[in-house]
């Protein structure tokens, strides 16, 4: 069973599923009916109020996962937490931390000192959550967000690294800022999509409606951009620059280069859709975009590890779009924009 899967019954029990979701997983269990045994299975196991295991092995079912926990929070380097009084219901507390682990999701950090939750998404894994405050935020795959369970009285502060969509709920009194590497973004209610992964040579902000203030290093100083809807601040680093002669840009240049244009509409009949935010319907659109960048967005979407043998393919350049495409089916679309050979061999996809 897919990672989706276990992503869509989160949802549904969580109440938080929208119709097309509930399609999906619908869809999803008429493919494959083993799957109402193991999630019937699961649903009891995590929600029932009768008590599935005597006292004593509940006892020592959730002594053995708190002592799991406290080993890898010393492997992590971090002081002990200060002892906590277990609450009630510690195998619903089992239950779910292997139920989220089966789905791809894994929260940690919630008995660390800063009191942040961490949300990891895996490759080919896309979730949503609702923060304290009402606010929606959409984690795209190989993303992981830092927040605390409960926002502070003068801002609501996240931390996130990969590629995020927040709707945020409206409050004057406490900005809501996004942290990554390169930018903060700082909102006090609007939507737009964030893109800041490790792997890529830049980060950008794209606004739907509303408006941010985004701050980024520029030469030593800060600089403050404000956005309209429908802008982008794309902040690259200088060797993903070219200059107008085709040469990277190198000495002397600022450690980023910052640039303010609009976002990318898609043509077709719903003047809504962009680039940016495409990936909220399982859409993959990509305009004059390298081989290599496309590869790592592959991995992300599929799961899979792509190996690139010809250095002249990484540059070769594709615009497209696949709706929920096979990884074999996008690739035989891709080969026939631009002239390449491939092999599949389990999860790693070699190009030639």
């Amino acid at each position: 069973m897919s990672n989706r899967f276990w992503e869509l019954l989160g949802l549904y029990w969580r109440n938080e599923i929208s119709k097309e979701e509930m399609a999906e997983l619908e869809q999803l269990l008429l493919e494959h009916p083993e799957a109402w045994l193991k999630s019937g299975q699961l649903n009891q196991l995590s929600f029932t109020k009768k008590p599935v295991m005597d006292e004593a092995a509940a006892e020592s079912l959730a002594d053995n996962v708190l002592e799991r926990i406290a080993a890898m929070d010393a492997d992590a380097a971090l002081p002990a937490p200060p002892p906590k009084r277990r609450p009630a219901g510690k195998l619903w507390i089992a239950a779910c931390c292997l139920l989220l682990v089966a789905g791809g999701i894994y929260f940690s950090g919630i008995l660390s000192p800063a009191e942040l939750k961490v949300v990891t998404t895996d490759a080919g894994m896309k979730t949503r959550i609702r923060l304290s405050d009402g606010t929606m935020m959409w984690l795209n795959a190989g993303s992981t967000v830092k927040y605390p369970q409960k926002f502070g009285k003068t801002a609501r502060e996240v931390y996130l690294s990969g590629e995020a969509y927040f709707d945020v709920t409206q409050d004057a009194n406490r900005p809501f800022i996004i942290h990554t590497d390169k930018m903060n973004i700082r909102v006090l209610g609007t939507s737009f999509n964030v893109r800041s992964y490790k792997d890529e040579k830049f980060s950008e902000t794209a606004l739907i409606s509303g408006a941010v203030e985004v701050t980024v290093q520029e030469a030593g100083a800060v600089r403050r951009v404000l956005l309209k809807p429908r802008e982008k601040l794309v902040v690259r680093e200088p060797a993903d620059v070219k200059t107008k002669g085709g040469k990277d840009k190198t000495a002397g240049e600022p450690q980023n280069v910052i640039e303010q244009t609009k976002i990318s509409v898609v043509p077709s009949p719903d003047s809504s859709l962009v680039i940016e935010t495409a990936w909220l319907s399982n859409q993959l659109i990509f305009q004059n975009e390298t081989m290599e960048s496309i590869s790592r967005r592959m991995e992300r979407w599929y799961g899979t590890t792509i190996i690139i043998e010809k250095p002249e393919l990484s540059t070769l350049r594709f615009s497209g779009r696949a709706d929920n495409l096979p990884l074999e089916k996008l690739l035989s679309v891709l080969r026939e924009i631009q002239p390449f050979e491939y092999t599949v061999q389990g999860d790693t996809v070699i190009i030639r």
